[in-house]
């Protein structure tokens, strides 16, 4: 084998372990720089937020494959807000209802998703349910 043929060859294994790389790298949202805004309330602790964004964040790094989370925020005004998603969701004084807003990226890969690619999506609404303090926040909505 000349050198010319095993540059060819090692230039070609590099490309196949790059695509490789990319086919099987992580799947789901990136979750790794989110800015968290917590403003605690009469109705909830800064713990019973950031509980809720965790869960946001863990269903983000599952479900948004080309999706990078920027922002997470909790406002009490934008809760009171947005009463009638809660009442469709069931919510009439058993358990807990947070709505939370974010921000993300795209890439090219969150065309798959559904989002377009190369986009910033602002006021993406979360909603999560309880079905008492202290219990763990489940993810039952999200969208605009």
């Amino acid at each position: 084998m000349n050198r010319k043929t095993a540059l060819v060859a090692i230039a070609g294994a590099f490309a196949a372990l790059g695509i490789l790389v990319a086919l099987v790298g992580p799947s789901g949202g990136n979750v790794k720089s989110v800015e968290r805004i917590a403003q605690s309330t009469d109705r909830y602790t800064e713990a019973d937020i950031l509980a809720a964004f965790n869960a946001i964040e863990t269903e983000f790094a599952s479900e948004f494959e080309g999706c990078t989370l920027d922002e997470v925020r909790y406002d009490g005004e934008v809760e009171t807000r947005h009463l009638d998603e809660m009442l469709e969701h069931g919510q009439k004084g058993e358990g807990d209802l947070i709505v939370v807003l974010s921000e993300f990226t795209t890439d090219w890969r969150a065309a798959d998703e559904g989002f377009s690619p190369n986009e910033r999506y602002e006021g993406w609404q979360w909603i999560l349910t309880r079905p008492s303090q202290g219990a763990p926040w489940k993810v039952v909505d999200w969208g605009y």
